[in-house]
This record gives structure tokens, C-alpha cells and sequence, in this order.
């Protein structure tokens, strides 16, 4: 099935680059018109047409100019989405340079951080994250927002995560995946209530995902039904979860077979 987000950036995308060179093309034939009507025109109008036809000429090259560096821009930050979906981070990071060296943007420098951060550059992936976050005046991006609150919740700051995943959640790409870490975040302080709440309107959903797994499991095992916690932790086998996930699941195991 076909990713409607992706469709819907790349429509999106398409539409104004059209828009952006069809502009152009109405200043390039006007110039072209004035340097005709300039060049049959005499005396003071002709040296009137000639400087409108110069100040438009200027002005498409000018706009040909800015309108490639950002296209080029664009194109190199949409392959790098790419890169960064299917998980090839060190070209997503020299891809998202070269949109940044072609148009400096705030989403290309933020996205260079996250691909920095996640592959284990945390103290300059946040400074470039920062640096986004200045660009757009102390606001900051769902996409950024939520990697770096995943990677502080790695690293056990849950009070600086928790803010950035919140406002992440606004985004509809990443809503489902921040109530899963919530909803990990009150099992690890023990308040198994309060991740069911942030779960119960996705708890008869199928399991397919480890995280997922994880919680399902673990408000099962609260409830005292073992045997329905185990039968989900059977379907991810040890050898294919994540490094984050399995010192989690060894420890779940652990308290079902006590």
C-alpha cells in the first residue's frame, strides 16, 4: 500500500516547483518582449525599454539562480528522506549536507542532527538540531522533536524526553509511537494503570511490532495472566529485537518465569 504521507510531500513538492518555474518563465519572456520592443523603439523610449528590459533580465537570472540552489536543496533533502526511511544513515547525513550547501535550510541542518545523533554523534547531531531550532526562532520540528526526545529516553532523561515527545505527538506520524513510549516510560516507574489508560484505545489492536509487545505484555503479567503474556514475548524471538529492546524483554521474561 502506497505511504499517503509520502505521496502527499512529494505532491505537495511537485506543485510548487511547477509554480516556482512557470513564474520564471513569464519573467524570462517578458524580458525577452522588452528587449524586442527596446530594440525597435527610438530615442528616450528606446533607452527606457532597454533599462526595464535590463532590470527584468536581471531579474530572471537572478530568480533562475535562487530557484536552482533551492531546488537542488529540496531534491538532495527528499533523497535523504529516503536514505533515512530505509535506514542508511551515513548517506541520509551527506545528502541532507548537500541539500544544506545547496539551500541552508532549518529542516536540512535538523535533519542531519537526528541522522548524526542516531548514529552515535549525540554531542553534534544536538547542536545541529539547535541550530534548526534557532533558524525557525526557537521552534522546533515533529521530525526532530521526536528523534531527540527517543534518544533522551535512551539514555534515562525522561524529563527532558517526555516535552519533546508530547509535542511531536501533534504530528499524526508520530502520535502512535510516542504513546508507546509513554506508555513504557510509566511501566518502567511501575504505574501500570496509568499505560493502560495512554493504551486502551489501541489494546485490541494485533501486536506486530516489538514495543507494542512489550506493553501488552507487561499489562498482561500485571493482571496476573501469564500465560497470555508469554504467548505475545513468543512471537519475538530474542535474536530479532532491537539492542534497545532486548534488556527489556530478558527482564519481562524473567518476571514471568518467577
Amino acid at each position: 500500500m502506497p505511504d499517503i504521507g509520502d505521496y502527499t510531500e512529494t505532491t505537495t513538492l511537485v506543485l510548487n516547483e511547477a509554480g516556482k518555474y512557470f513564474f520564471l518563465l513569464l519573467l524570462s519572456v517578458l524580458a525577452i518582449r522588452l528587449w524586442r520592443r527596446g530594440a525597435k523603439s527610438s530615442g528616450s523610449n528606446r533607452f527606457k525599454n532597454m533599462v526595464l528590459a535590463g532590470v527584468v533580465t536581471v531579474a530572471a537570472a537572478a530568480t533562475g539562480y535562487f530557484s536552482m540552489c533551492q531546488s537542488l536543496g529540496k531534491l538532495y533533502s527528499y533523497y535523504g528522506m529516503s536514505a533515512f526511511r530505509a535506514g542508511r544513515l551515513p548517506q541520509a547525513s551527506a545528502l541532507f549536507e548537500l541539500s544544506s550547501k545547496c539551500w541552508k535550510s532549518a529542516d536540512a541542518l535538523g535533519k542531519k542532527g537526528v541522522c548524526l545523533l542516531l548514529a552515535g554523534n549525540p554531542d553534534q547531531g544536538l547542536q545541529l538540531i539547535g541550530q534548526a531550532r534557532t533558524l525557525r526562532h526557537g521552534h522546533g520540528a515533529p521530525f526532530e522533536e521526536f528523534y531527540e526526545g527517543l534518544y533522551l529516553f535512551t539514555q534515562g532523561q525522561r524529563s527532558n524526553s517526555v516535552p519533546l515527545l508530547e509535542a511531536a505527538s501533534t504530528d499524526e506520524t508520530y502520535h502512535w509511537s510516542v504513546v508507546k513510549l509513554l506508555a513504557v516510560m510509566e511501566l518502567d516507574e511501575h504505574n501500570p494503570a496509568e499505560a493502560a489508560r495512554l493504551m486502551q484505545p489501541f489494546l485490541q489492536a494485533e501486536v506486530t511490532e516489538s514495543d507494542q509487545a512489550y506493553i501488552v505484555a507487561s499489562l498482561k503479567l500485571a493482571e496476573g495472566k501469564k500465560a497470555e503474556a508469554q504467548a505475545i514475548l513468543n512471537k519475538f524471538p530474542a535474536p530479532g529485537l532491537s539492542p534497545m529492546w532486548q534488556p527489556k524483554f530478558e527482564k519481562l521474561q524473567a518476571e514471568i518465569n518467577r
